[in-house]
């Protein structure tokens, strides 16, 4: 198993991520951006789902650290690797795991087109931000030391959440998306 990132490596390929998402989203046309084929979700329908999961993880980081430990209790093992957390997510993928509740995309066919896209890149830019500015602000020893759930494939250390994070930014803005 690959050691772990420090923060300063996890937050590094957070703020990749977060640049190739506003890039790979950025260069789509607005006429393409909120078409969908079939049940496949639109490029519009990525960019909201990315939008819906970093806001609660942001949110959940700047709760105090006892509210964390007494909602979601103590981690019992090390912070696996990125490679290990991409691999637990992918499989839960194959074996038929999907967004869903609140992470569900909502996106519909604007009027304007451009100007909704802009909007939902500012509001991914913003969020992705305040996800890393919140990050930054936790040690290295405590992204280890809190858990938060994850609503496919459980609870997660805060650095393993990062790394679920970096990895599903990276499927979302690409051609395979999820």
């Amino acid at each position: 198993m690959t050691a772990n990132m420090s923060k300063t490596e996890t937050l590094s390929l957070l703020k990749d991520s977060n640049q190739r998402v506003v890039n790979w989203f950025t260069e789509i046309p607005a006429s393409e951006f909120f078409q969908r084929e079939g049940d496949v979700w639109s490029s519009s329908d990525n960019l909201d789902h990315l939008i819906k999961s970093h806001k609660p993880i942001a949110m959940a980081l700047k709760l105090p650290k006892f509210t964390l430990r007494t909602m979601f209790g103590s981690p019992n093992q090390s912070s696996r690797s990125f490679e290990a957390i991409c691999q637990v997510y992918t499989d839960t993928l194959s074996a038929g795991g999907v967004a869903s509740g609140r992470y569900i995309p909502n996106q519909q066919t604007p009027e304007k087109p451009e100007t909704a896209k802009s909007e939902l890149l500012n509001q991914f830019s913003k969020a992705s931000a305040d996800l890393v500015s919140v990050a930054e602000k936790w040690s290295d020893d405590d992204l280890d030391g809190y858990l938060l759930p994850h609503p496919l494939i459980g609870k997660l250390t805060i650095r393993e959440m990062l790394y679920f994070t970096i990895y599903h930014n990276l499927r979302h803005a690409s051609q395979e998306g999820d």
